[in-house]
């Protein structure tokens, strides 16, 4: 099973900076081509045309796909994709389990747009279903060689000849506004907004679960995937030893990070950012190399691990340690101070022949008074001689007099 959302780059008919309107004839014009003609119903006058589907209704004609998709990009951003494709490609043991059956495919497919929709993550944002989504899909049953195949290029096939076996996959388009254009569904926008890792899982667990069939990738299924990037790669002017990357794709066993080093390679090669085998591995070593500890996580690591000088408080001691003025100002009167964690132990009372001896009036009297809080740092402080006067108070000398003399009474 091959789930994958096309990049926006790929460019020809997958572009999705403006109208659906290429990709969906393209979408219409292979599906009427495979299925069998059939007999148009009353006052349809281009039969086979109703081939799309979503996620409650069938028979949709491409003119209303082009219209939803092309009508629902108001508040969509300068520069972003308006609309996202999407394949899924159950490998022919899948389909052979499957019996090819289209049913089983349309609920598996409306299944992995539920899953899509709910998938996107956003704070103060209610979570999606797969009816929030403007989507359709059409299902192909066949794939033909291009001309970028390496078996159209070593002559042993022509371009737009048929592959053999079975090869039914779907193609879906969904817009990148949800259906209130209230909210942008970008699922390359990183993994705060849509995980992509999660998703995929999710839509393999479903597939086991509604179908009773177990999704494997095998090694062989590695090595043609890899195959067919390096020959990607190499029509690109970049030549790598096939042998060398077969052993790093074995020695990782062909880990997300070794399938995103070598999507990273050949975004270099075409940006021109890398132009030598060199430096292609050397980009392949740093995607699949352990990932280090951030900042954060080495300086909690350097704190669990601190050694403890006698004398010396840490910065938390000192902050625990610490009381605001204010507060031992306005403490209760009588009430006990809490005991610091960090001073030394009171000494234990004295039992039997060591106890105190009995105390007098007078000192009886002293303990059970409570004893008086000094306030006059408080005072002090609210004060406001130093505060000058303004306005009328100060508008003469008398005035100033007679207030100097209500201060001395």
């Amino acid at each position: 099973m091959v789930i994958r959302v096309l990049p926006a780059s790929k460019g020809g008919i997958y572009s999705n900076a403006g109208s659906s309107h290429f990709l969906v004839n393209y979408l219409e014009h292979e599906a009427r081509e495979e299925r069998q003609q059939e007999q148009a119903p009353a006052g349809d006058s281009m039969p086979g045309r109703a081939i799309f589907f979503d996620q409650q209704r069938e028979d949709i004609r491409a003119e209303e796909v082009q219209e939803r998709i092309d009508g629902n990009v108001q508040g969509v951003q300068k520069g972003k994709p308006m609309f996202h494709s999407l394949v899924i490609s159950p490998s022919q043991d899948e389909l052979r389990h499957l019996n090819d059956d289209p049913d089983k495919l349309k609920a598996y497919t409306r299944q992995v747009m539920e899953n899509y929709a709910a998938n996107f993550t956003q704070k103060r944002k209610e979570s999606l279903m797969s009816n929030s989504l403007v989507w359709y899909a059409t299902i192909h049953r066949s794939r033909h060689y291009s001309g970028l195949d390496d078996a159209v290029q070593t002559g042993q096939v022509q371009a737009r000849q048929r592959k053999k076996g079975e090869q039914t996959h779907i193609h879906v388009i969904v817009s990148a506004r949800d259906r209130t254009m209230s909210r942008s569904l970008h699922p390359d926008a990183g993994s705060s907004q849509f995980n992509y890792k999660t998703w995929l899982q999710k839509n393999y667990k479903d597939f086991e679960q509604a179908f009773g069939c177990k999704i494997t990738v095998t090694e062989k299924q590695h090595q043609e995937r890899l195959e067919k990037q390096i020959a990607r790669l190499d029509r690109l002017g970049l030549s790598l030893d096939r042998e060398r990357m077969m052993t790093v794709g074995r020695q990782h066993a062909y880990s997300t990070d070794f399938w995103k080093g070598m999507s990273q390679i050949e975004r270099g090669v075409k940006h021109g950012s890398i132009f030598t085998a060199n430096q292609a591995y050397d980009r392949l070593n740093a995607a699949t190399e352990p990932k280090a500890k951030n900042a954060r996580h080495q300086r909690d690591d350097s704190r669990a691990f601190q050694s403890y000088e006698p004398g010396k408080r840490t910065q938390s001691e000192r902050a625990r340690n610490h009381q605001p003025l204010m507060a031992k100002l306005v403490a209760p009167v009588g009430e006990k101070p809490k005991r610091d964690s960090t001073a030394p132990p009171e000494p234990r009372p004295l039992t039997g022949k060591e106890a105190k001896p009995e105390l007098t009036k007078s000192t009886k009297k002293q303990e059970v008074k409570p004893g008086r809080t000094d306030l006059s740092p408080l005072i002090s402080a609210l004060r406001f001689e130093s505060v000058p006067e303004t306005g009328a108070q100060a508008r003469s000398q008398d005035d100033d007099y007679q207030r100097r003399i209500k201060r001395r009474r």
